[in-house]
């Protein structure tokens, strides 16, 4: 949970440099991130598969497979990294065509033509963070995300405003630091997987060739993961989009807002993520009884969680814009828009969570279908409605994603019970 607060703080970082390079910047900014982010979800999504199969192996002590399907996962995110970047060439190369405010595209272009190249490092990163959490040794993620964030505060403050002595470089010298920071942290997390908690394993021990069958595999169950990511991170980066074609003020109120929202979602994200592994372990000994007893103590933290970042955003709503701008008319719209966000932190907390406990039952489908309903045939059409066709607003776009995300809440929920059963009664046939 360290680790991910750490790793969002990057983007708060981001946002505070555009915010005092102006308001068109911190609105370019915030898309360009957004963008970026959407894309990165390949690296993030189809490289999630490799968590669930190496916590299984472990857990059913089949420690002489871990090595093995690790250096696979290492081709597959190569591939997985280069494709990325690919695609957020592409994405730059259509922008103009997007229907956004004149001022944003060419900013964009700044932030992402240096942002990109940190794609084919994040996949790697994401590769060796996958046998981090199945292994349950966190530390090291934690470590690594403190470094990052050091690294991206000296750089992105350096070249995104000129302090110290470095050129000031704007939104471009922000994506330079965010590619930066990609590749050290990466480096670090090889680094210390050839420390003595990982020699049981054998990471290294061999040069494997790609295998088509085991990376085949692991597809299988990371794709539904993906596709359930892009059906959720989608939306909201449509509502970025949407949020730009209304006007510079509200993606800029916008951009602070779910700034501020996504670091608040790290907390529960990374329940989520600690919950698949143990989940994984205690599926992989065929322990219904400790299954349970890890899904009941994931959900009271859950609880927690929501009760704290709740009532975090509605005390500071006012204090909050302030640290990004001095605009009068962004902060009025941003200390809205974050009434919304405390709301919208309950169904967005218990999604995540639910996510990573069928995720531990090694069941995808089924979640990725469910958010793929809530989201674009809820969440969206409503979202679009409310924030175009009523006098809502901004405002509207939050509340179709408020009612997209507590469908899917109670869907997965249905799921899981449900699932539960399911599995181990398999087992025991």
């Amino acid at each position: 949970m360290g680790a991910q607060v750490l790793q969002v703080s990057n983007g708060l970082v981001d946002a505070l440099v555009a915010g005092r390079l102006g308001r068109a910047e911190l609105a370019a900014g915030g898309m360009g991130a957004g963008l970026w982010f959407f894309v990165s979800m390949s690296c993030i999504g189809l490289m999630a598969g490799l968590s669930p199969t190496l916590a299984n192996m472990i857990g059913a002590s089949r420690r002489a497979a871990v090595g093995a399907q690790f250096r696979q996962g290492l081709w597959f995110a190569v591939f997985v990294g280069i494709l990325a970047l690919i695609a957020i060439r592409v994405c730059m190369a259509t922008l103009s065509s997007w229907g956004f405010h004149p001022e944003i595209p060419p900013l964009m272009l700044e932030y992402l033509s240096s942002a990109g190249w940190s794609l084919p490092a994040f996949a790697l990163l994401m590769a060796c963070r996958n046998l981090y959490e199945a292994t349950g040794i966190s530390t090291p993620i934690l470590v690594m995300q403190l470094v990052g964030l050091v690294v991206n505060i000296i750089f992105s403050f350096g070249l995104g405003l000129g302090l110290w002595g470095l050129p000031k470089l704007g939104l471009f010298g922000v994506g330079l630091s965010t590619s930066l920071v990609a590749i050290v942290m990466a480096c670090l997390l090889f680094y210390w997987l050839r420390g003595r908690k990982f020699q049981r394993y054998k990471l290294f021990e061999s040069f494997d060739r790609p295998d088509l069958v085991c990376i085949g595999a692991m597809l299988s169950l990371a794709l539904p993961i993906y596709i359930g990511m892009v059906f959720e991170g989608g939306i909201f980066f449509y509502t970025n989009v949407q949020m730009a074609t209304i006007g510079t003020i509200e993606s800029a109120s916008h951009n602070i807002a779910i700034s501020v929202a996504a670091l608040c979602y790290m907390l529960p994200l990374g329940l989520s993520l600690a919950l698949t592994a143990r989940i994984g372990k205690a599926y992989g000994r065929g322990s219904k009884g400790l299954t349970q007893r890890r899904i009941v103590s994931g959900i009271l933290v859950t609880f927690l969680l929501i009760a704290a970042t709740i009532t975090g955003l509605v005390l500071l709503r006012n204090w909050v814009g302030t640290l990004y701008t001095d605009d009068v008319e962004v902060l009025a719209l941003t200390s809205t828009l974050l009434i919304f966000a405390a709301f919208f932190q309950l169904s967005d907390s218990f999604q995540v969570v639910l996510i990573g406990l069928l995720r531990g039952l090694q069941d995808t489908r089924m979640p990725m279908l469910i958010n793929a309903f809530s989201y674009w045939v809820v969440a969206a059409p409503v979202g679009y409605y409310l924030a175009h066709h009523t006098t809502m607003g901004a405002p509207g776009l939050w509340m179709g994603l408020i009612i997209g995300l507590t469908l899917a809440s109670l869907l997965l929920a249905w799921r899981l019970r449900n699932q539960l059963h399911a599995k181990f009664e398999n087992r025991l046939s």
